[in-house]
Order: C-alpha cells, then structure tokens, then sequence
C-alpha cells in the first residue's frame, strides 16, 4: 500500500490554532531531523486523537477518536491520557551516549538506535516510538546496550506504545525490529572471560545476542551480576515488532539479555510480533502483569540459564499462524549447562492454535509451573531431552501442577516421534499429587484474539497452590486473571489486526 505523504508541518499549524504554543519546540520546528537527545517540548492536548498518520495511539483514545484498528482495545476508556503524542515528532538518527529524556510526542526510530555509555534513556506516559517505514530495507529497533539502562514507565490512562510507523490499517507483524535490552546477569553459554575450562569455572560467560549482528560490541551482554539493573518498564506495549537477521537469528518483540533481579518489568503487552513475544537469554529478570497476543512464534521462550519470576502471564496465540505458547531451553548442546534454566511461573493463561503445543519445554531446561489454565491446543505439554534424563527431571526440577486443563487434544505429546527418551508425559501430567483437573471449563467469555476476553466465569478455578514470597500470594486460582475479582488487562492493552 503506498504510504500517505506525512504532512507534519499542516499537523503543526493545526495544532497551533487550536492550542496555545506552550513551547517552540512543540508546535512547527520538529520537522527537521534530530538525535532527539534531550529533547522536551509540551505535553501537549488531553485530547489526543493517537499517533503519527493513525497510528498506535495510547488506549484509551480508541471509541472518542476512531483510533484502535480492527476490534478496537481491550476495555480501554476513552477517555485520553495527559499526552497527546501528535504535539510533536522528533526523528532519532543518531545513537544515544548521554541520559536522555523523551518527553510527550512520536519518536521516529531511523535505524538500529543503541542506548550506549552507561547511559539511561527515561520515556515519558504517552510518548509513541515508532519504527519508520519510510525508509526501504532499513531496520530500525531500541536496543539498550550492557551498562545503560531504560526506564520506560507509563500509566494504565497514557502507556507507552513502541509500534510501527504505518498508518491505521497498514501495519503488520515485523514492521521494525522490537526492544532489546542487554545486561550483566549470568548466562551459560558464549565466550569464557576470566574463568577456565568448559563451565568457566571462576569466570563468566558473555555472548552477542540474536537479531544483531554478532560482531557489533553493542550487541554483548552476560556477566556476573544477577542483580543487573537493566531498567523498569511499566504500561507499555510493543506492536507489530519483530525482524528476521537470518535463520534462528531473529529479534523478537521483547528481548532480555542477561538482565538480573534489580530490572522491573510489569504491565507490558505484546501485539502481533512477527517471532516470539517475550524472550529471556539467561539472567534473572522477571516479569509479571504480562499479555502476548497473536505472535507469529512462540508467546514466552527462554534460554541460557534464564532463573526468572513470572505471575499474570497471558499468551494468547493466533489460530492459524501462532507456534508454542511457552518454549522453555536451558542449552542445546549442553543440556547440564550451569546455571541451567529454572523459571518459576505461577498464574497463567495460555489459549491457543489448536495444531501447536501449549509447552514445548526441551534441553535441560528445569521449571515450576502453578496454577495454569490451559485451554485450545493440540497437545498441552511435550517434552524434549536428548541428554539428560527426564525422569531425573520430574517432578523435583521440572514440573507442572494445580492446573486446569481443557479442550486440548491430548495432555502430553503422543511421541509419534520419540524426543524424550521414552517418558510419558501424559502419565507425569496426570500423576495425582500435581493436582491438575481435566474436566473443567473456564468458561472465557471470549477466546477470539480480536476480541477477547480474560476474566473466567467457571467457579471452579480456586483452591489451587499458593504463590511463594516475592508472588503475590493470594492469587490461590487459576489463570492469569482473578476470576471473582477486576481484569487488570482493561484499559491498556489492544487486540486490533492491523
């Protein structure tokens, strides 16, 4: 489809008769190209009408403003939040080496931009970063390199909306590259650094992460420090992201390099990437209040040691183009790998594309699973080892329990072909002590991932296991969303198609 000729400058005259000029910088004299590095401006009208030729303006703008695409948001109000991001576009064309504030507007992303020299790029509530498709064969993406930080707070009323530059209608999946975000947590996989042997006994391992080129220095992360701060985001979404390098070298919506314990990341949806949604490699970070929707991959993966916390979790796959809704990996070739992966989630939601696997959870990966519900596909959990032993793993490092189970096709992976040595995962799901039941229905008012809706009406869905410290431990139910309680995914999140 041809795109629209931008008409920044009419948008800016326009605005300024409507509006007062607060600042120079927001009304007329952000058509030229600028680094953005520093840049402030007005916050602009409350009465936003969503982004850049249409774009993906903050929910809540969608019914008073014809912004929202196909199906329109989750619940979201509409009434506008404190920044209309129409105020202002800044084009960011250089890489960003000092603290950096970007206050209410669109930033238009004109390449791989890097956040570099230990510096901290701060996003306001409201502000839009989008990639520009303006430009053939450039990819453009945040990446936020080892030692600097993000601090990417929205507000339910304003997030923040990393998107695609086309228009309302235009976007689709892999439109630009996503954010990445690299830190100094421990992965096990890479180049040894000040250690010896195999494991890198007393040293540590770093590595370039995938989607980048790998002898770029920006894309390095691993270290040493499980508490790595890589930064906070919070009521953000990231749309139509994600881009192939090459083959299995994919940037994904939400990338997590080695990122510790210190990072914060909540209240995030991920919409219509073109790879997986959310990916850890290794570290410690965790994340909780998270939705990803329609991904053209897997909806959460993790690899190379990734130990992380996740509570309020919802994947939800496209019916025909979505893959796994977890993939869990600790390392292929070396499946003892330490540290090995070991991720507690409790409270989750999968519904899924009924010829995939709601769990494909493979090389060595260990994992404690609580309180899912499981609903939509071919098989719910398949397991896959090649050197380890499975009934090593289960159920003391590996595990799936107080769970709810329906309308997949079967439990475990039917093992037409046999990539776990034998181990019946059908029988290892259905073993009494996990407590998982198979006859219950959440009763999803909605599964349709254009409009859904993730409130359970089943009355069945309490009495499940109790979160540990660091979890909210009264979310004793099932599922990602409390079922006599409020939906927290209202207000904030999407569903459009394009």
């Amino acid at each position: 489809m041809p795109k629209p000729l931008r008409q920044q400058t009419l948008r800016m005259l326009t605005l300024c008769l409507m509006v007062p000029c607060l600042a120079a910088s927001g009304c007329g004299d952000d058509d030229d190209d600028s680094s953005a590095a520093g840049r402030g401006g007005a916050s602009g009208s409350a009465a936003g009408t969503g982004g850049r030729s249409g774009g993906t303006g903050a929910a809540g703008r969608g019914a008073a403003a014809g912004r929202g695409g196909a199906g329109g948001s989750t619940g979201a109000s509409a009434a506008a939040g404190d920044c209309d991001p129409t105020t202002k576009e800044v084009k960011v064309s250089e890489n960003i080496t000092s603290d950096t504030t970007w206050e209410c507007g669109t930033y238009l992303l004109q390449k791989l931009v890097f956040v570099t020299g230990d510096s901290k790029l701060t996003i306001k509530p409201g502000v839009q970063v989008l990639g520009d498709t303006d430009q053939e064969g450039t990819v453009t993406a945040l990446i936020v390199t080892r030692g600097s930080t993000l601090d990417a707070v929205g507000t339910k009323a304003s997030p923040i909306v990393f998107g695609s530059g086309n228009p309302e209608g235009a976007r689709a999946p892999g439109d630009w590259g996503g954010v990445v975000i690299l830190g100094k947590a421990t992965i096990n996989t890479g180049s040894c650094r000040e250690g010896n042997g195999e494991s890198c006994e007393g040293g540590y391992f770093e590595g370039n992460i995938d989607g980048l080129d790998p002898t770029d220095p920006n894309s390095i992360y691993g270290g040493r420090d499980d508490d790595w701060n890589c930064g906070h985001i919070e009521y953000a979404r990231i749309e139509f992201a994600g881009y192939q390098l090459s083959v299995d070298n994919e940037l994904n919506g939400l990338t997590l390099g080695g990122c510790g314990k210190d990072s914060k990341f909540s209240y995030i949806q991920v919409h219509r990437g073109s790879d997986d949604g959310i990916e850890f490699f290794g570290g410690t970070a965790g994340i909780d209040h998270a939705v990803v929707s329609a991904a053209s991959d897997d909806g959460l993966d993790w690899d190379f040691g990734w130990r992380g916390n996740v509570q309020f979790l919802i994947v939800h796959q496209g019916p025909s183009d979505s893959d796994h809704g977890l993939e869990g990996d600790n390392l292929g070739e070396n499946e003892s790998a330490k540290p090995i992966s070991n991720p507690i989630i409790y409270n989750a939601t999968l519904i899924g594309n009924p010829s995939k696997s709601a769990m494909l959870l493979r090389e060595g990966s260990y994992g404690t699973l609580r309180n899912f519900i499981v609903q939509g596909f071919a098989t719910a959990v398949d397991l896959a080892v090649a050197q380890v032993s499975l009934e090593d793993y289960w159920p003391e490092k590996l595990s799936i329990g107080d769970s709810v189970f329906f309308e997949n096709s079967s439990v475990g992976d039917p093992d037409d072909t046999d990539d776990d040595k034998g181990f019946n995962e059908d029988e290892a799901v259905h073993a009494a002590e996990l407590k998982n039941v198979f006859d219950v229905d959440p009763e999803f008012p909605s599964k349709d991932v254009t409009k859904p809706n993730y409130k359970p009406g089943s009355d069945k869905l309490g009495d499940k296991a109790t979160p540990p410290s660091g979890f909210d431990s009264e979310a004793k139910y099932a599922g990602a969303v409390d079922p006599s309680g409020s939906d927290w995914t209202l207000g904030w999140t999407v569903n459009y198609s394009n």
